[in-house]
Protein backbone atom coordinates (compact mmCIF):
# COMPACT_ATOMS: atom_id res chain seq x y z
CA UNK A 1 0.00 0.00 0.00
CA UNK A 2 1.36 3.14 -0.89
CA UNK A 3 1.90 6.79 0.78
CA UNK A 4 -1.07 8.14 -1.17
CA UNK A 5 -3.33 5.12 -0.56
CA UNK A 6 -2.73 5.34 2.83
CA UNK A 7 -3.71 9.00 2.99
CA UNK A 8 -6.55 8.27 0.99
CA UNK A 9 -7.62 5.58 3.19
CA UNK A 10 -7.03 8.78 6.21
CA UNK A 11 -9.43 10.68 4.79
CA UNK A 12 -12.19 8.29 4.09
CA UNK A 13 -11.59 7.70 8.02
CA UNK A 14 -12.24 11.18 8.78
CA UNK A 15 -15.71 10.90 6.97
CA UNK A 16 -17.20 8.03 8.63
CA UNK A 17 -19.91 8.15 10.85
CA UNK A 18 -18.02 6.94 13.98
CA UNK A 19 -16.15 9.50 16.38
CA UNK A 20 -14.09 6.82 17.42
CA UNK A 21 -12.68 5.91 13.64
CA UNK A 22 -12.29 9.74 12.79
CA UNK A 23 -10.30 10.28 16.46
CA UNK A 24 -7.99 7.24 15.41
CA UNK A 25 -7.47 8.60 12.23
CA UNK A 26 -6.43 12.09 13.56
CA UNK A 27 -4.26 10.22 16.14
CA UNK A 28 -2.07 8.26 12.93
CA UNK A 29 -1.63 11.91 11.82
CA UNK A 30 0.23 13.03 14.69
CA UNK A 31 3.91 13.69 14.62
CA UNK A 32 3.52 14.17 10.33
CA UNK A 33 4.53 17.70 8.63
CA UNK A 34 3.77 17.10 5.28
CA UNK A 35 1.37 18.68 3.00
CA UNK A 36 -0.88 16.09 2.79
CA UNK A 37 -1.12 15.64 7.14
CA UNK A 38 -1.97 19.08 7.37
CA UNK A 39 -5.05 18.95 4.23
CA UNK A 40 -6.04 16.25 6.24
CA UNK A 41 -5.76 18.04 9.57
CA UNK A 42 -7.34 21.24 7.90
CA UNK A 43 -10.57 18.47 7.53
CA UNK A 44 -11.01 17.46 11.03
CA UNK A 45 -10.05 20.41 12.61
CA UNK A 46 -13.90 21.54 11.20
CA UNK A 47 -15.90 18.00 12.68
CA UNK A 48 -18.94 18.16 14.80
CA UNK A 49 -17.24 16.38 17.54
CA UNK A 50 -15.15 18.20 19.78
CA UNK A 51 -12.94 15.36 20.65
CA UNK A 52 -11.88 14.90 17.17
CA UNK A 53 -11.58 18.54 16.53
CA UNK A 54 -8.87 19.03 20.09
CA UNK A 55 -6.93 15.96 18.71
CA UNK A 56 -6.21 17.84 15.08
CA UNK A 57 -6.02 21.36 16.88
CA UNK A 58 -2.83 19.15 18.75
CA UNK A 59 -1.55 17.99 15.78
CA UNK A 60 -1.51 21.70 13.93
CA UNK A 61 0.86 22.63 16.75
CA UNK A 62 3.58 21.21 14.96
CA UNK A 63 3.49 23.22 11.73
CA UNK A 64 4.61 26.80 10.61
CA UNK A 65 2.90 27.41 7.83
CA UNK A 66 0.36 30.19 8.10
CA UNK A 67 -2.79 28.41 7.46
CA UNK A 68 -2.24 25.95 10.33
CA UNK A 69 -1.49 28.98 12.51
CA UNK A 70 -4.60 31.05 10.72
CA UNK A 71 -7.22 27.47 11.30
CA UNK A 72 -5.19 27.44 15.31
CA UNK A 73 -6.50 31.21 15.28
CA UNK A 74 -10.00 30.31 13.87
CA UNK A 75 -9.95 27.05 16.81
CA UNK A 76 -9.62 30.07 19.55
CA UNK A 77 -13.61 30.55 18.67
CA UNK A 78 -14.53 26.82 18.80
CA UNK A 79 -17.60 26.58 21.07
CA UNK A 80 -15.77 23.90 23.41
CA UNK A 81 -13.65 25.63 26.15
CA UNK A 82 -11.16 22.67 25.69
CA UNK A 83 -10.43 22.74 22.02
CA UNK A 84 -9.69 26.63 22.88
CA UNK A 85 -7.68 25.38 25.32
CA UNK A 86 -5.79 23.17 22.84
CA UNK A 87 -5.37 25.75 20.81
CA UNK A 88 -3.78 28.35 22.97
CA UNK A 89 -1.12 25.60 23.59
CA UNK A 90 -0.67 24.70 19.97
CA UNK A 91 0.12 28.66 19.30
CA UNK A 92 2.45 28.86 22.34
CA UNK A 93 4.26 25.87 20.99
CA UNK A 94 4.26 27.48 17.34
CA UNK A 95 5.52 30.92 18.78
CA UNK A 96 3.04 32.49 16.79
CA UNK A 97 3.07 36.51 17.66
CA UNK A 98 0.10 36.79 14.61
CA UNK A 99 -2.30 34.99 16.57
CA UNK A 100 -1.51 37.78 19.85
CA UNK A 101 -4.42 40.19 18.75
CA UNK A 102 -6.65 37.33 18.87
CA UNK A 103 -5.54 35.56 22.22
CA UNK A 104 -5.80 39.01 23.62
CA UNK A 105 -9.45 38.91 22.45
CA UNK A 106 -9.99 36.00 24.84
CA UNK A 107 -8.95 37.84 27.98
CA UNK A 108 -12.00 38.04 29.84
CA UNK A 109 -14.40 36.21 27.90
CA UNK A 110 -13.17 32.56 28.74
CA UNK A 111 -13.27 30.58 32.26
CA UNK A 112 -10.66 31.15 34.71
CA UNK A 113 -8.39 27.47 33.11
CA UNK A 114 -8.62 28.84 29.22
CA UNK A 115 -7.88 32.62 30.72
CA UNK A 116 -4.62 31.64 33.01
CA UNK A 117 -3.65 29.61 29.70
CA UNK A 118 -4.12 32.74 27.41
CA UNK A 119 -1.97 35.09 30.16
CA UNK A 120 1.03 32.16 30.19
CA UNK A 121 0.42 32.61 26.29
CA UNK A 122 0.53 35.91 25.55
CA UNK A 123 3.48 36.45 28.08
CA UNK A 124 5.46 33.81 26.91
CA UNK A 125 5.24 35.49 23.26
CA UNK A 126 6.63 38.72 25.19
CA UNK A 127 3.14 40.74 25.07
CA UNK A 128 2.27 43.57 27.67
CA UNK A 129 -0.85 45.23 28.00
CA UNK A 130 -0.60 48.63 26.92
CA UNK A 131 -3.95 50.01 27.95
CA UNK A 132 -5.79 50.15 31.91
CA UNK A 133 -8.75 47.66 30.17
CA UNK A 134 -5.79 45.24 28.78
CA UNK A 135 -4.03 45.79 31.86
CA UNK A 136 -7.32 44.58 34.07
CA UNK A 137 -8.18 41.47 31.87
CA UNK A 138 -5.02 40.51 31.97
CA UNK A 139 -4.16 40.63 35.96
CA UNK A 140 -7.48 38.84 36.30
CA UNK A 141 -6.81 36.06 33.55
CA UNK A 142 -3.38 35.51 35.38
CA UNK A 143 -4.88 35.10 38.79
CA UNK A 144 -3.87 38.23 39.80
CA UNK A 145 -6.75 39.29 41.67
CA UNK A 146 -4.99 41.58 44.39
CA UNK A 147 -3.85 43.85 41.63
CA UNK A 148 -7.29 43.65 39.72
CA UNK A 149 -9.27 44.69 42.93
CA UNK A 150 -6.59 47.26 43.20
CA UNK A 151 -7.09 49.10 39.59
CA UNK A 152 -10.79 49.42 40.44
CA UNK A 153 -13.05 50.59 37.44
CA UNK A 154 -14.06 47.60 34.96
CA UNK A 155 -11.37 45.13 36.55
CA UNK A 156 -14.04 44.86 39.45
CA UNK A 157 -17.12 43.89 36.78
CA UNK A 158 -14.50 40.97 35.89
CA UNK A 159 -14.02 40.32 39.23
CA UNK A 160 -17.91 40.06 39.48
CA UNK A 161 -18.13 37.80 36.55
CA UNK A 162 -15.36 35.61 37.84
CA UNK A 163 -16.82 35.18 41.04
CA UNK A 164 -19.88 34.20 40.05
CA UNK A 165 -18.64 31.40 37.55
CA UNK A 166 -15.95 30.81 39.54
CA UNK A 167 -15.52 27.60 41.92
CA UNK A 168 -14.86 27.85 45.86
CA UNK A 169 -11.16 28.63 45.39
CA UNK A 170 -11.70 31.23 43.08
CA UNK A 171 -14.77 32.86 44.65
CA UNK A 172 -12.69 33.00 48.01
CA UNK A 173 -9.76 34.61 46.25
CA UNK A 174 -12.05 37.38 44.74
CA UNK A 175 -13.28 37.97 47.87
CA UNK A 176 -10.36 38.47 49.76
CA UNK A 177 -8.96 40.80 46.65
CA UNK A 178 -12.04 42.94 46.76
CA UNK A 179 -10.42 44.51 50.37
CA UNK A 180 -8.03 45.90 48.15
CA UNK A 181 -10.71 48.17 46.63
CA UNK A 182 -13.77 50.08 47.46
CA UNK A 183 -16.87 51.48 46.29
CA UNK A 184 -20.87 50.81 45.58
CA UNK A 185 -20.00 47.83 43.11
CA UNK A 186 -17.26 46.15 45.64
CA UNK A 187 -19.56 46.27 48.03
CA UNK A 188 -22.73 45.09 46.38
CA UNK A 189 -20.12 41.76 45.49
CA UNK A 190 -19.46 41.49 49.04
CA UNK A 191 -23.10 41.83 50.33
CA UNK A 192 -23.41 38.65 47.69
CA UNK A 193 -20.72 36.32 48.89
CA UNK A 194 -21.86 37.19 52.49
CA UNK A 195 -24.53 34.44 51.24
CA UNK A 196 -22.81 32.14 49.65
CA UNK A 197 -22.73 28.59 49.49
CA UNK A 198 -19.55 28.13 51.26
CA UNK A 199 -18.90 29.24 55.06
CA UNK A 200 -15.51 30.00 54.57
CA UNK A 201 -16.37 32.58 51.47
CA UNK A 202 -18.90 34.18 53.90
CA UNK A 203 -16.78 34.73 56.24
CA UNK A 204 -14.29 36.05 54.07
CA UNK A 205 -17.07 38.27 52.63
CA UNK A 206 -18.12 39.69 56.54
CA UNK A 207 -14.28 40.09 56.84
CA UNK A 208 -13.71 42.47 53.60
CA UNK A 209 -17.34 44.05 55.12
CA UNK A 210 -15.54 45.13 58.20
CA UNK A 211 -12.19 45.96 56.96
CA UNK A 212 -13.68 48.45 54.29
CA UNK A 213 -16.18 50.29 56.91
CA UNK A 214 -19.45 49.41 54.92
CA UNK A 215 -22.20 50.39 57.15
CA UNK A 216 -24.33 49.79 55.26
CA UNK A 217 -23.65 46.50 55.79
CA UNK A 218 -24.70 46.16 59.79
CA UNK A 219 -28.04 44.41 59.22
CA UNK A 220 -26.71 41.76 57.17
CA UNK A 221 -23.79 41.33 59.45
CA UNK A 222 -26.43 41.31 62.44
CA UNK A 223 -28.26 38.26 60.44
CA UNK A 224 -24.93 36.60 59.95
CA UNK A 225 -24.47 36.46 63.78
CA UNK A 226 -26.80 33.41 63.16
CA UNK A 227 -25.22 31.70 60.88
CA UNK A 228 -25.08 28.09 60.44
CA UNK A 229 -20.89 28.22 60.30
CA UNK A 230 -19.12 29.67 63.46
CA UNK A 231 -16.45 30.74 61.52
CA UNK A 232 -19.06 32.93 60.07
CA UNK A 233 -20.68 34.23 63.07
CA UNK A 234 -16.97 34.84 64.75
CA UNK A 235 -16.18 37.14 61.46
CA UNK A 236 -19.44 38.81 61.38
CA UNK A 237 -18.86 39.61 65.18
CA UNK A 238 -15.60 41.25 64.67
CA UNK A 239 -16.47 43.20 61.30
CA UNK A 240 -19.54 44.63 63.72
CA UNK A 241 -16.43 45.80 65.77
CA UNK A 242 -14.80 47.45 62.94
CA UNK A 243 -18.03 49.34 62.40
CA UNK A 244 -18.85 50.56 65.58
CA UNK A 245 -22.55 51.09 64.86
CA UNK A 246 -25.03 51.40 68.21
CA UNK A 247 -27.42 49.09 67.08
CA UNK A 248 -24.87 45.77 66.91
CA UNK A 249 -25.29 46.45 70.79
CA UNK A 250 -28.04 43.90 71.56
CA UNK A 251 -27.33 41.53 69.10
CA UNK A 252 -23.38 40.86 70.56
CA UNK A 253 -24.42 41.01 73.60
CA UNK A 254 -26.53 38.04 72.60
CA UNK A 255 -23.61 36.80 70.90
CA UNK A 256 -21.90 35.99 74.30
CA UNK A 257 -24.26 33.08 75.29
CA UNK A 258 -23.04 31.59 71.31
CA UNK A 259 -22.03 27.80 72.09
CA UNK A 260 -18.38 28.15 69.87
CA UNK A 261 -16.11 30.07 72.71
CA UNK A 262 -14.62 31.49 69.34
CA UNK A 263 -17.97 33.22 68.69
CA UNK A 264 -18.02 34.39 72.31
CA UNK A 265 -14.42 36.09 72.14
CA UNK A 266 -15.09 37.84 68.96
CA UNK A 267 -18.33 39.12 70.70
CA UNK A 268 -16.07 40.31 73.40
CA UNK A 269 -13.30 42.15 71.00
CA UNK A 270 -16.29 43.60 69.15
CA UNK A 271 -18.08 44.97 72.28
CA UNK A 272 -14.80 46.42 73.65
CA UNK A 273 -14.44 48.63 70.55
CA UNK A 274 -18.03 49.83 70.85
CA UNK A 275 -17.45 50.57 74.33
CA UNK A 276 -20.83 50.72 75.32
CA UNK A 277 -22.29 50.58 79.04
CA UNK A 278 -24.98 48.57 78.91
CA UNK A 279 -22.41 45.69 77.64
CA UNK A 280 -20.44 45.40 80.74
CA UNK A 281 -22.55 43.20 83.06
CA UNK A 282 -22.38 40.90 80.32
CA UNK A 283 -19.07 41.03 79.64
CA UNK A 284 -18.21 41.03 83.67
CA UNK A 285 -20.03 37.75 83.51
CA UNK A 286 -17.76 36.03 80.79
CA UNK A 287 -14.76 36.28 83.76
CA UNK A 288 -16.08 33.19 84.81
CA UNK A 289 -16.59 31.82 81.56
CA UNK A 290 -16.01 28.16 81.27
CA UNK A 291 -13.19 28.75 77.95
CA UNK A 292 -9.70 30.33 79.04
CA UNK A 293 -9.73 32.53 75.49
CA UNK A 294 -13.25 34.07 76.53
CA UNK A 295 -12.22 34.83 79.97
CA UNK A 296 -9.01 36.32 78.85
CA UNK A 297 -10.83 38.75 76.03
CA UNK A 298 -13.52 39.34 78.83
CA UNK A 299 -10.22 40.94 80.77
CA UNK A 300 -9.07 42.77 77.89
CA UNK A 301 -12.34 43.89 76.94
CA UNK A 302 -12.95 45.57 80.53
CA UNK A 303 -9.44 46.94 80.68
CA UNK A 304 -10.90 49.05 77.55
CA UNK A 305 -14.23 49.88 78.46
CA UNK A 306 -14.05 49.23 82.17
CA UNK A 307 -13.97 51.62 85.31
CA UNK A 308 -13.46 51.27 89.04
CA UNK A 309 -16.74 49.27 89.37
CA UNK A 310 -15.06 46.49 87.53
CA UNK A 311 -11.92 46.42 89.66
CA UNK A 312 -13.15 43.74 92.39
CA UNK A 313 -14.12 41.13 89.49
CA UNK A 314 -10.41 41.89 88.01
CA UNK A 315 -8.74 41.38 90.95
CA UNK A 316 -10.17 38.08 91.77
CA UNK A 317 -9.11 37.46 88.43
CA UNK A 318 -5.70 37.39 89.27
CA UNK A 319 -6.41 33.96 90.74
CA UNK A 320 -7.56 32.53 87.29
CA UNK A 321 -5.42 28.82 87.06
CA UNK A 322 -4.21 30.60 83.31
CA UNK A 323 -1.68 32.47 83.09
CA UNK A 324 -3.24 34.62 79.99
CA UNK A 325 -6.26 34.98 82.00
CA UNK A 326 -4.07 36.62 84.83
CA UNK A 327 -1.58 38.33 82.81
CA UNK A 328 -5.01 40.21 81.20
CA UNK A 329 -6.69 40.98 84.22
CA UNK A 330 -3.25 42.57 85.38
CA UNK A 331 -3.12 44.61 82.43
CA UNK A 332 -6.70 45.79 82.65
CA UNK A 333 -6.39 46.64 86.31
CA UNK A 334 -3.26 49.12 85.51
CA UNK A 335 -5.38 50.54 82.79
CA UNK A 336 -8.45 51.47 84.84
CA UNK A 337 -6.39 52.20 87.65
CA UNK A 338 -2.98 51.84 88.31
CA UNK A 339 -3.04 52.27 92.24
CA UNK A 340 -5.46 49.58 92.75
CA UNK A 341 -3.58 48.03 95.39
CA UNK A 342 -4.31 50.09 97.83
CA UNK A 343 -8.10 50.55 97.47
CA UNK A 344 -9.91 49.44 100.65
CA UNK A 345 -12.77 47.66 98.17
CA UNK A 346 -9.52 45.97 97.22
CA UNK A 347 -8.16 45.02 100.70
CA UNK A 348 -11.33 43.62 101.58
CA UNK A 349 -11.25 40.84 99.40
CA UNK A 350 -8.63 39.62 101.71
CA UNK A 351 -10.30 36.60 103.00
CA UNK A 352 -10.97 35.40 98.98
CA UNK A 353 -7.57 35.68 98.45
CA UNK A 354 -5.52 33.93 101.67
CA UNK A 355 -8.44 30.70 100.79
CA UNK A 356 -6.75 30.59 97.27
CA UNK A 357 -3.92 29.76 99.18
CA UNK A 358 -5.18 26.23 100.02
CA UNK A 359 -6.56 25.83 96.07
CA UNK A 360 -5.84 22.60 94.73
CA UNK A 361 -4.08 23.75 91.73
CA UNK A 362 -0.86 25.06 92.42
CA UNK A 363 -1.06 27.82 89.82
CA UNK A 364 -3.45 29.37 91.60
CA UNK A 365 -1.66 29.13 95.31
CA UNK A 366 1.33 30.38 93.55
CA UNK A 367 -0.96 33.61 92.16
CA UNK A 368 -2.80 33.69 95.62
CA UNK A 369 0.57 34.55 97.10
CA UNK A 370 1.57 37.14 94.63
CA UNK A 371 -1.17 39.06 94.89
CA UNK A 372 -1.39 38.70 98.60
CA UNK A 373 1.89 40.82 98.99
CA UNK A 374 1.08 42.77 96.22
CA UNK A 375 -1.85 43.97 98.45
CA UNK A 376 -0.48 43.81 101.81
CA UNK A 377 3.03 43.98 101.05
CA UNK A 378 3.66 40.90 102.66
CA UNK A 379 4.42 36.84 102.28
CA UNK A 380 1.57 34.28 103.67
CA UNK A 381 4.02 33.33 106.01
CA UNK A 382 4.59 36.79 107.17
CA UNK A 383 1.08 37.65 107.32
CA UNK A 384 0.48 35.16 109.10
CA UNK A 385 3.19 35.70 111.47
CA UNK A 386 2.00 39.36 111.59
CA UNK A 387 -1.44 38.52 113.11
CA UNK A 388 -0.09 36.21 115.74
CA UNK A 389 -1.24 37.02 119.23
CA UNK A 390 0.44 40.24 120.61
CA UNK A 391 2.84 40.85 117.95
CA UNK A 392 4.31 44.70 117.49
CA UNK A 393 2.46 44.70 114.06
CA UNK A 394 -0.44 43.51 114.99
CA UNK A 395 -1.37 45.72 117.54
CA UNK A 396 -0.45 48.53 115.17
CA UNK A 397 -3.13 47.34 112.72
CA UNK A 398 -5.37 47.61 115.21
CA UNK A 399 -4.50 50.72 116.36
CA UNK A 400 -4.33 52.07 112.40
CA UNK A 401 -8.24 50.98 112.47
CA UNK A 402 -9.49 52.68 115.55
CA UNK A 403 -7.61 55.84 114.01
CA UNK A 404 -8.84 55.58 110.40
CA UNK A 405 -12.34 55.71 112.30
CA UNK A 406 -11.74 58.69 114.32
CA UNK A 407 -10.73 61.05 110.98
CA UNK A 408 -14.64 61.43 110.40
CA UNK A 409 -14.92 62.43 114.21
CA UNK A 410 -17.06 65.69 113.98
CA UNK A 411 -14.64 67.53 116.11
CA UNK A 412 -11.81 69.00 113.88
CA UNK A 413 -9.26 68.40 117.57
CA UNK A 414 -10.39 64.68 117.37
CA UNK A 415 -9.30 64.86 113.57
CA UNK A 416 -6.07 66.43 113.88
CA UNK A 417 -4.71 63.82 116.56
CA UNK A 418 -6.01 60.99 114.28
CA UNK A 419 -3.83 62.21 111.03
CA UNK A 420 -0.82 63.02 113.38
CA UNK A 421 -1.17 59.48 114.72
CA UNK A 422 -1.72 57.80 111.47
CA UNK A 423 1.16 59.43 110.20
CA UNK A 424 3.15 58.52 113.38
CA UNK A 425 1.80 54.99 112.02
CA UNK A 426 3.21 55.10 108.73
CA UNK A 427 0.96 52.51 107.45
CA UNK A 428 0.55 52.53 103.45
CA UNK A 429 -2.92 50.92 104.16
CA UNK A 430 -3.96 54.11 105.73
CA UNK A 431 -3.41 56.35 102.56
CA UNK A 432 -6.71 55.76 100.90
CA UNK A 433 -8.30 57.49 104.46
CA UNK A 434 -5.84 59.78 104.64
CA UNK A 435 -6.06 60.91 100.75
CA UNK A 436 -9.54 61.56 101.76
CA UNK A 437 -8.68 63.79 104.49
CA UNK A 438 -6.81 66.43 101.89
CA UNK A 439 -10.37 67.89 101.56
CA UNK A 440 -10.99 68.17 105.25
CA UNK A 441 -13.10 71.54 106.10
CA UNK A 442 -10.14 72.69 109.21
CA UNK A 443 -7.45 73.93 107.38
CA UNK A 444 -5.44 72.44 109.90
CA UNK A 445 -6.10 68.92 109.57
CA UNK A 446 -5.74 69.12 106.04
CA UNK A 447 -2.37 70.56 106.34
CA UNK A 448 -1.81 67.91 108.89
CA UNK A 449 -2.54 65.37 105.99
CA UNK A 450 -0.22 66.20 103.56
CA UNK A 451 2.42 65.57 106.41
CA UNK A 452 0.91 61.98 107.44
CA UNK A 453 1.00 61.02 103.87
CA UNK A 454 4.28 61.59 103.26
CA UNK A 455 5.29 58.97 105.88
CA UNK A 456 2.91 56.38 105.08
CA UNK A 457 5.24 54.14 103.35
CA UNK A 458 5.37 50.81 105.29
CA UNK A 459 3.46 47.53 105.86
Amino acid sequence: MGLGLRDWWLGRCLRAGSVEARRRAVEKLQGRTDGAALQLLLRAVRDPDPTVRRAAVAALGQFKEEVALGALVQALRDSDEQVQETAVLALRRAESRSAVPALVGLLGHGNARLERRVAQTLQALGWRPSSPEEEARYAVASGDYERAAALGGSAIALLARRFRGGDYAERLAVVRALTRSSGPEVTALLMEALRDEDATVRAAAADGLGQLGVGAAVPALIRALKDAAPAVRAAAAVALGQLRDPQAVDPLIAALEDAQWEVRTAALEALGRLGDRRAWSSVVARLEDVDQEVRQQAAETLGVVGDETVVEKLVLTLLDPHAGVRQAAARALYRIDPGWQRSERVRQLLPKVEAALQHRDVSVQLAAATLLRQITGLSPAELAQQRSRGHPTHRREAAAGILESLVQDADPDVRLTAVEALGRLGLSRSRAVLERCLSDPDPAVAAATLDALSGCHGS
